[in-house]
């Protein structure tokens, strides 16, 4: 919690019981909207994270949120890719903020400009006479 106080000091959390749980603002450019994240880390478990304010929204075309995982917690890496020993202030946080640029711009055009599996992209709901 120190370490993300020392870069974003308006986050806010608490570590009890082995976890920790904090709210961290993100704005990942700065023409961008301010999101509030939720980030819920045990040691030995990889870290969960949501966007709690504002609510996340739909591509127009789409069923359902890119690179998300049942629950809602964001698909910030591919499995084994991000170690216990890893900072969450230098990985987590930066690829939430890069997560948003990519929820961003998907708003905008309905394709995931990020990398990562096809499984975690659900399929947008697509009408005839849209361009692939």
């Amino acid at each position: 919690m120190a370490a993300i106080k020392a870069v974003l000091p308006a986050a806010q959390g608490t570590v009890r019981g082995g976890e920790l749980v904090c709210t961290v603002p993100l704005q990942p450019t700065p023409v961008s909207r301010r999101y509030m994240a939720r980030i819920a880390y045990r040691h030995r478990h990889r870290p969960r994270v949501t966007i709690t304010d504002p609510p996340l929204t739909l591509h127009p075309r789409a069923t359902a949120l890119p690179h998300v995982y049942p629950g809602g917690d964001l698909c910030l890496h591919l499995p084994g890719e991000w170690k216990e020993s890893m900072l969450l202030v230098r990985t987590i946080l930066p690829w939430t903020s890069e997560w948003l640029l990519h929820y961003e711009l998907w708003l905008v055009t309905g394709r995931w400009a990020g990398s990562g599996h096809d499984h975690a992209v659900p399929p947008a709901t697509q009408r005839p006479e849209d361009p692939m």
